[in-house]
């Protein structure tokens, strides 16, 4: 076990949330941006059903309607805009955070290569001594 353990397991929780994060607004936009291709095709249904437009534009619910369509299309785009700025930030933070587990499995890695170095450098001094020893007793 390394010192940097303790790290590796907090940067490695925090990268997970990021991405989760990340995830949920990504989804979020794909589902605002589905809404806004139901409402469009609604719209164009409705201007290619040429049959009934004359009924309804003669009780006004036509303009009513397409009224009603284009404050719901434009309130989803508001709602869109905002969560493709919440996806941009959550993917810079997500960036962040992988950056910094990254460089926490880094520095895990060099101290265990260290004290890896360190071990086989005491076993060959150990070696060494023994074989000095065998030699000297062998005169």
């Amino acid at each position: 076990m390394t010192q940097f353990e303790p790290l590796l397991e907090v940067t490695q929780i925090l990268k997970e949330k990021a991405l989760e994060k990340h995830r949920r607004n990504l989804d979020e936009s794909a589902r605002l941006a589905q809404e806004i291709e139901q409402i469009d095709e609604l719209r164009r249904s409705v201007q290619a059903d040429s049959e009934t437009i004359g009924a309804r534009q003669m009780l006004g619910a036509d303009a009513l309607w397409q009224g009603w369509l284009l404050r719901k299309r434009a309130e989803f785009l508001r709602q869109a805009a905002l969560a493709r700025a919440r996806e941009f930030d959550s993917l810079a933070q997500a960036r962040t955070a992988f950056s910094r587990a990254e460089a926490a499995k880094e520095l895990d890695e060099k101290a265990r290569e260290e004290r890896r170095q360190k071990l086989l450098a005491r076993e060959a001094d150990t070696l060494e001594a023994l074989g000095t020893m065998r030699r000297f007793q062998n005169r």
